[in-house]
């Protein structure tokens, strides 16, 4: 094996004829192995070579003329490269190894610029003046060779570049070419006549690949050579115009000098669609800046802003109807006279937009004050919650005694009522004489009783002794989370519960007064929430709430008088930022009873007092928070996430519902929403597709009630 590697270097050195007169080189190497070719050049020039082993195969190289040992490195290197091999410097040794493992070994690093030339495989760092890197590398990926790399660091702007020599120098050429300073104009247009916002939104119809701040709805700007801008500036009536190339502005120069002439006789009228305000209203608020007056919202405001009273009929919270805001005919007209001119001002409902009659000076100060306050509105969800958690204890134990005897003439009897309400012994002895259940006493009654109630003709008992144990114990833990969505500075409610009826009065019939009657009044009973919003620039919100949880008491007697109910309401205005979670308030109540019934001296004999006592107690706790979280939506896409996030929810818990089979009772349908189907992105002014109606999952065409 030695043998056959001396024969073969020897027989590439003899391939190189080497002219020591003039320092050339005659190059001979026809299907040549790799390895040898490579030891004959480090022979030649004095180079130190490491092969990896992958790299096999035969070379080519013939030179029909001596060549200067100083080429000999260069036209290996490009020989390698059409076999898919490269060599990599590192310091005085040159590796030489596949193409696509070259960019992750160390190699020559160069600056802006690059001092190496031919195959060589270095790394250049490149950092661009004007023009951004990830706006160019999709330009430069595809002149880098395959095996090669191109990449971007964004904080500075800079290019790194792995490749050939040659190839990196005809990127450079590239880049530079690229990496200009923006020949852009930027001048102001003074407008004399026309407003500046309609001669804007006129030229972006005119012109799609125009950037117009203030461009029509519906109008989709297109990619094109020339990039400008023009932006309407209302204080000052004057249209800033960018434009890279000085013909495209010269045509929008002139373009707007023609549209920025006098209107003809009777052309002052102008019509202003709205985009986010009410006309009606927009209207009323143009009337009382032209007059100087109140323009009649002041009043509806005020009402809106504070919308809740403490003072009511009833002794409760309360809030007065809400009715929306409106404003009269006469209210969305408007005829002033300024410097001598008629100025009219009308409001079309609608169509939601404007009719300014006036001349152009005073139209365009309108105009720039209906740009500013034609505004989206932003939308608040605001989610309440209410987290109660109750627990009881109740105990009673006592001995009571009726003890009665004599003869015809003389009878004595001796009572000892030491129970409450239902425990009471009168109680209970009105319910065994009457043969009423419903008036036995709750709990344990032990009792002796003389005489049998129950038999036919049996004799009226008198009891001898009772005693009485009762204990009750009670858990509730109630979570309720009320919410909606309303528009900034508008105020909403939501009501869930119900609405019973409570006697107020009563008469009877009577010989003056034949006709009996009942007055009812009807009330709600449930959870409560009224909000009203006010966003904030800075994202804060103002909140104005009303919340009021109420319930029927079951555990108040009224002696026949009605029901009781239990209510729990708060009134607050709290500032809170977006999504953040606040508590509005709570009651955390822990209450504890004792109550001995005795009979004097003989309750407080030891041990055989008990017999003359009648003891209970009653522990209660009340945990409740009040909790409120509000999310400011500021565009349709966090609407619908929202909704599209509700909507699902809801299905998946209706997924979950279900009856099990019944082998002698039909199955029910299943009631299911209906899959959201996928939003395509439309245009502004695409008509809105209305959503599908529920529907009965397993009946076709069934719509659900």
């Amino acid at each position: 094996m030695l043998r056959a590697s001396r024969r073969l270097l020897l027989a590439s050195l003899l391939a190189a004829h080497v002219h020591a007169a003039d320092n050339k080189v005659t190059l001979n190497f026809v299907n040549a192995d790799i390895e040898s070719t490579v030891k004959a050049v480090g022979l030649i020039t004095g180079k130190n070579f490491l092969i990896d082993p992958r790299v096999k195969g035969t070379i080519n190289i013939v030179s029909a003329q001596p060549v200067d040992k100083d080429s000999v490195y260069p036209v290996l290197l490009s020989a390698l490269r059409q076999q898919g091999f490269t060599a990599v410097e590192s310091g005085k040794l040159v590796k030489v190894m596949p193409e696509a493992d070259a960019k992750t070994n160390s190699g020559p690093t160069e600056s802006r610029e690059l001092r190496a030339a031919g195959d060589r495989i270095v790394t250049q760092v490149y950092p661009l003046k004007f023009e951004s890197a990830n706006q160019i590398l999709p330009i430069l990926r595809p002149l880098v060779s395959a095996n090669n790399a191109i990449s971007v660091y964004a904080p500075s702007n800079t290019l790194v570049i792995t490749d050939y020599a040659d190839n990196i120098r005809r990127l450079n050429r590239i880049i530079q070419s690229i990496d200009q300073p923006a020949q852009s104009d930027i001048f102001p247009v003074q407008l004399k006549y026309a407003s500046a916002v309609d001669v804007s939104q006129m030229l972006s119809r005119l012109m799609p690949e125009l950037n117009a701040q203030g461009a029509i709805p519906g109008t989709t700007p297109v990619d094109g050579a020339r990039r400008s801008s023009v932006v309407p500036d209302v204080r000052s009536n004057t249209l800033l115009v960018r434009s890279e190339n000085a013909v495209h502005a010269q045509q929008i120069r002139r373009l707007i000098e023609t549209l920025d002439q006098p209107g003809a006789a009777g052309g002052n009228i102008h019509v202003v669609y709205l985009r986010n305000a009410e006309a009606v209203k927009l209207a009323a608020t143009l009337k009382g800046v032209l007059t100087g007056q109140d323009s009649g919202g002041t009043q509806a405001a005020s009402n809106s802003t504070a919308p809740m009273s403490t003072g009511s009929s009833n002794g409760g919270l309360s809030l007065p109807p809400s009715s929306p805001a409106s404003v009269s005919t006469g209210s969305s007209a408007a005829s002033v006279q300024i410097g001598g001119v008629t100025v009219l001002l009308q409001a079309d409902p609608m169509t939601n937009s404007l009719i300014i009659t006036a001349p152009d000076n005073v139209y365009n100060n309108l105009r720039s004050v209906i740009d500013k306050l034609d505004v989206r509105r932003a939308q608040v969800y605001v989610e309440a919650m209410i987290a109660e958690v109750n627990a009881s204890k109740v105990g009673e134990f006592g001995v009571q005694w009726l003890l009665g005897g004599g003869n015809d003439n003389v009878s004595g009897i001796g009572v000892s009522a030491l129970g409450l309400l239902s425990n009471s012994i009168g109680s209970l002895i009105s319910g065994i004489v009457n043969k009423d259940p419903n008036k036995i006493p709750t709990g344990l009654t032990v009792g002796v009783v003389n005489g049998n109630p129950f038999k036919e003709g049996g004799k009226t008992p008198t009891l001898g002794v009772l005693a009485s144990a009762l204990q009750n114990t009670g858990d509730a833990n109630i979570l309720s989370t009320p919410n909606l969505i309303t528009l900034d500075n508008e105020e909403a409610r939501i009501m869930v519960g119900q609405n019973i009826p409570i006697i107020t009065g009563t008469q009877s019939s009577t010989g003056s007064n034949p006709n009996p009657f009942t007055t009812v009044e009807r009330k709600d009973i449930g959870i409560s929430l009224r909000v009203k919003p006010q966003v904030s620039e800075g994202g804060s919100i103002t909140l104005s709430v009303y919340q009021e949880v109420s319930t029927i008491d079951n555990t108040v007697n009224t002696n026949g008088a009605g029901i009781a109910t239990k209510k729990r309401a708060l009134e607050s205005k709290v500032l809170v930022d977006d999504g953040q979670v606040v508590v509005l308030g709570g009651l955390i109540q822990d209450q504890l009873d004792n109550a001995v019934n005795k009979v004097p001296g003989l309750g407080d004999v030891p041990g055989l007092g008990n017999l003359f006592k009648y003891q209970s107690r009653n522990w209660g706790k009340v945990n409740l928070m009040i909790f409120l979280r509000p999310v400011i939506l500021r565009d349709g896409a966090a609407s619908d996430t929202l909704s599209t996030d509700r909507y699902q929810y809801l299905r998946n818990e209706q997924a979950k519902f279900g009856f099990d089979s019944h082998p002698f009772l039909p199955d029910l349908p299943k009631v299911v929403l209906p899959e959201l189907p996928a939003q395509p992105v439309k245009p502004a002014d695409a008509p809105v597709t209305p959503k599908a109606e529920p529907s009965v999952q397993g009946v076709p065409g069934a719509a659900q009630p």
